[in-house]
């Protein structure tokens, strides 16, 4: 498990603006205690207001000393993954937040009212203070949602589950490629893409890609892997079978349906703040009532579940109910402002 004080050592290479890695040489890395060391360059971790990876790439956002944020993106190797990287920063930059809150909150006499959690997945700390104990547990580090308390009682595949990058559901995202081959003349080549998002969300790019790729051939083959993969990723065989459908129904317009299969899974799976989110997207424009009864049983799961305190003070703001956004915001002040660092 990561240890803030634990060094990691590792090499990497610059990204530029457009992606693409720098140079030839690789340039040593470490993550030395609470100090990021990228060359020669030393970035505090508790500075980082943002840590994104994707396969082997890491991108990090700091503060200017105007306030402004600056990004740079490298890609790692040699000694550590950018997925290994990310955790042990993420474990020393909340344990740093967490510290500087309890801190504030016993200089304000209110030190009772702090309260953590550690992310059973990637060991991040947690701040949970002002809000109430709740049977799920929400990681904005690694953005997993899940159940605490008795591990016999966990869902199977519930750790899998989260918000697609393409549609904003709570689903199963995969990573997919789009790929398409060209050949004209003496002129050939071919333009891939990484994505992830849900199976549904993939269909319409993976038939479209199968056409795309038919005059040349070459490309077949991987549009229609990725085709079985679109058609077969669903959560097969666990409690939460049948989600896809009910994501698909919902971005046809067909809510009914897809909340009556919401509702299915819930007769399964008893704490879902993820599909009670879902739920409430779908109720959110013809009936906003029942919407945000939703999103409050969604935080009632899960008290720091960021997607639907997102999507309720909306909710509130938008229909006027301004004693209830108070008290919500403020019982999220302490637990926005990490999520917002994150």
């Amino acid at each position: 498990m990561p240890h803030a004080t634990e060094t990691l050592k590792f090499k990497f290479k610059w990204l530029n603006p457009q992606g693409q890695e720098t140079g030839f040489l690789r340039k040593h890395g470490e993550l030395r205690g609470d100090v990021l060391v990228l060359d020669k360059a030393e970035l505090p971790v508790a500075g980082l207001a943002e840590v994104a990876v994707r396969d082997n790439r890491l991108g990090v956002t700091v503060l200017n000393q105007e306030g402004k944020p600056e990004g740079c993106g490298i890609t790692v190797s040699g000694g550590a993954t950018a997925r290994t990287l990310k955790m042990h920063i993420d474990v020393a930059r909340s344990s740093h937040w967490a510290q500087m809150h309890k801190a504030t909150l016993e200089k304000q006499g209110e030190g009772h009212l702090y309260r953590d959690e550690t992310c059973p997945r990637c060991q991040a700390t947690l701040i949970l203070s002002r809000l109430e104990k709740s049977p799920q547990l929400y990681c904005h580090f690694c953005d997993t949602l899940m159940s605490i308390g008795d591990p016999r009682a966990v869902p199977a595949g519930e750790g899998d589950l989260k918000l697609c990058d393409a549609c904003g559901m709570f689903s199963k995202p995969r990573k997919f490629t789009i790929f398409y081959f060209y050949f004209l003349l003496v002129v050939y080549g071919w333009r891939q893409q990484i994505t992830w998002r849900c199976p549904a969300c993939m269909r319409g790019d993976a038939w479209k890609m199968l056409f795309g790729n038919l005059v040349f051939v070459l490309g077949v083959p991987v549009a229609i892997g990725q085709l079985i993969r679109a058609y077969s990723g669903d959560v097969i065989g666990g409690p939460f079978k049948g989600l896809d459908g009910a994501n698909l129904k919902a971005r046809k317009g067909d809510y009914a349906g897809a909340i009556a299969k919401y509702r299915s899974i819930l007769e399964q799976v008893h704490h879902s703040a993820g599909i009670k989110y879902n739920i409430g997207m779908g109720l959110l424009k013809e009936q906003p009532n029942l919407a945000v009864e939703s999103f409050e049983g969604a935080l009632k799961d899960c008290s720091n579940y960021a997607p639907a305190y997102r999507a309720l003070s909306h909710c509130y703001q938008t229909m006027g109910q301004q004693a209830k956004l108070v008290a919500l915001k403020k019982a999220w002040d302490a637990a926005d402002e990490d999520a917002k660092e994150a």
